[in-house]
Parts: structure tokens; C-alpha cells; sequence
């Protein structure tokens, strides 16, 4: 839940679970309420979030740690604030890293460098990634049987155009949704998760899938600046250089991300903050750019292939093996910057 304090405006971001519970802004040091939800809960409702309240990674925000002892009268405790501006607030708020448990919240059955792959398989994480992949592949089937029957009856040709603009907006949406999960599994993971997670309850609107999107699109921009500036200069595509400065970009990406997720901001992407994060990491940071070129090689080798008359199911299965990668690379950024947060020197 992400909320702003009443006397400051401080952003404030906290789990659902702590709806209606009293805590100290980080900023101002006002004792507040977490807003309580629109819906009533049920009798199990409440049970299960006070117990998800017991194991969650962020119990320990400092917006929490307030005891019930520092109620003054010169600090009214404001009532709590049930409007639907105050849940459209909900999407505006940064900060939280540190609150992370310090303990591992889950255990692995099998050794890291093999269940690390292992992430995406349950029934949330395969589920999204068949439905974003199976959707569209349908509807290309769908585009092939109606064009053969085009040749037969061609007013079927105003349906087969149809089909063909639904086909390629839906797989515009599935890539965007996996998108937006991308960064969910990047959360998960720094707070401890090490399987892909249930999202049933923050299922996302279009509007915070494009804001995810264009997140990602600035991030990879803001890391290939240097390429690009060298690129426009030199007009050079294929010289030593300019393979070194893409590569440099494609380093810096992946904690630019992981930067911009758990600060919820674009405007953590300085280069004082990432590189520095970066040399105090350095070796434990090679580990994860491992991870970073085979999932963006299969999108690309998907999107080549996606318009082959021969061989456009092929693109579909790259597509499938893009998504499941990048959901292991979101997993072993979030578990590294959970074994290493401190390294990261992010809380100041």
C-alpha cells in the first residue's frame, strides 16, 4: 500500500496487511494511520492477513517501528482516510528498502545454481507466461484458417483484418504485462521469495502496465546513452568501440533497474548511486549480468522471426523461453539485492 503522510507528504509505502495500524512517519516523525481498506474483511480474511502481517519481509519498516507511547496531544492521530484519493495515493510512493528482514524468509529444497532456473515453475508463474504466449499464438492460428477461407469467400477477408489488428494489439498487451510481473518477481525476490509470486489481489490496469513499460524502455535508454551519443558522433555501428560502449550499457542496465524497482523512482538512475552500487559489488554483480543477454536475444530472435511465413511458430516458443528467462533474471536480481543491500549502501 503506498500512502502520504498528512502533515509532511512524505511517501510512505507499507504491505496491505498493515491497513488500519498506527506508525511514525520516517519524515516528520507524525504518528499516523495506515488507510484501512474499502472492502470489509471476513473473519478468515483478517486471519490470514494478520498472519501474512507475522512472516512479511517488511514488518520492520520504520514507518511502523513507532510505539503506541508516542502519542501526544500536540500530535493528533489522524482518522483513518477512506476516500478513493487516498487509494489512487497508493501509486505514487518510493522508499521501503529498509525494512527488509534480514533473514532469509523462505528456504531453498534444492541447491541455488539449479533452483534459481526452477522460479517461474509454479501454477502463478507458468500460468502467466502460457497465457501471454498462448493467446496470441491461438490468434495467429485463427489468422491462418481464416485466410484460407478468404480464398473461398472473400468478405471473410473484413474478419481476417480484424483478427490480424486484435492479434498484434493483444501481444502488445501480454509483453507489457510481462513486463509489469517482471518488476513484481524483482520485489518478490528482494524481500526473500524464491518462487514466482501470487498477484491475484494487485492484478495491475492498463495504466500502471504502460507506466512499467515505459520504465523499462527509459532504463534501457538510460543505459545505452553512451552507444547512442558515440553512435550519433562517429556514425560508426561496427567498430571495437562501439561493441565496448553497448556492452558497458548492457552492465549498467540491470542495476539501474533494480535501482528504480525497489526505489519505486526513475530518478534513482544517476550514475553516482548505480556505479557506485556496482564497484562496492562488483564480483557478486558479474553473477548477475550473466543472466542479462539471453533473454533479450530470444525477444529479438522472436521478433525476427514472428513475420516468417515458414517458421512464425518458432517465434512463439522463443517468446515463451524470453519470458521464462526474464522472470529467473528478475528472480536473481531481487535475491541480489537481498544478500546484498548492504553492500549497496542504499538506506542513506
Amino acid at each position: 500500500m503506498k500512502f502520504h503522510c498528512d502533515h509532511c507528504g512524505k511517501e510512505i509505502r507499507v504491505p496491505r496487511s498493515y491497513a488500519g495500524r498506527k506508525g511514525r512517519c520516517p519524515e516528520c516523525k507524525a504518528v499516523l494511520t495506515v488507510p484501512a481498506c474499502e472492502s470489509a474483511t471476513t473473519g478468515a480474511e483478517a486471519a490470514g492477513a494478520a498472519e501474512a502481517a507475522q512472516q512479511n519481509p517488511f514488518a520492520d519498516l520504520t514507518f511502523l517501528d513507532a510505539p503506541e507511547a508516542s502519542k501526544t496531544e500536540s500530535e493528533p492521530e489522524p482518522p483513518p482516510d477512506h476516500t478513493d484519493e487516498a487509494y489512487e495515493q497508493l501509486r505514487k510512493l518510493q522508499g521501503g528498502i529498509g525494512g527488509y528482514e534480514s533473514s532469509e524468509v523462505q528456504k531453498r529444497k534444492l541447491p541455488w545454481i539449479i533452483d534459481i532456473f526452477l522460479y517461474p515453475l509454479n501454477t502463478k508463474g507458468m500460468g502467466i507466461i502460457l497465457l501471454c504466449v498462448g493467446i496470441p499464438l491461438i490468434l495467429r492460428f485463427f489468422m491462418k484458417i481464416l485466410w484460407i477461407l478468404t480464398l473461398y469467400f472473400p468478405p471473410m477477408l473484413v474478419i481476417w483484418v480484424l483478427v490480424i489488428i486484435i492479434h498484434w494489439g493483444l501481444l502488445l498487451l501480454m509483453i507489457m504485462y510481462i513486463c509489469w510481473y517482471w518488476y513484481e518477481c524483482i520485489l518478490d525476490s528482494s524481500a526473500g521469495g524464491i518462487r514466482a509470486p501470487e498477484t491475484a489481489g494487485i492484478t495491475p490496469g492498463v495504466s500502471e502496465i504502460l507506466r512499467q513499460s515505459f520504465r523499462t524502455f527509459a532504463c534501457f535508454c538510460y543505459s545505452m546513452l553512451p552507444a547512442m551519443v558515440y553512435v550519433g558522433y562517429s556514425q560508426q555501428y561496427d567498430d571495437p568501440i562501439c561493441w565496448l560502449v553497448i556492452g558497458f550499457g548492457f552492465f549498467l542496465f540491470p542495476m539501474i533497474i533494480l535501482a528504480v524497482t525497489v526505489f519505486d523512482s526513475l530518478l534513482v538512475a544517476n550514475p553516482l548511486l548505480v556505479i557506485g552500487s556496482m564497484f562496492s559489488t562488483f564480483f557478486q554483480y558479474l553473477g548477475v549480468i550473466i543472466f542479462c543477454p539471453g533473454p533479450f536475444l530470444l525477444f529479438l530472435l522472436a521478433l525476427l522471426v514472428i513475420r516468417s511465413q515458414a517458421l512464425w511458430p518458432l517465434a512463439y516458443l522463443f517468446l515463451l523461453l524470453s519470458f521464462y528467462l526474464n522472470l529467473v533474471f528478475a528472480h536473481v536480481m531481487g535475491r541480489f539485492f537481498w544478500k546484498y543491500r548492504d553492500k549497496l549502501n542504499w538506506e542513506v
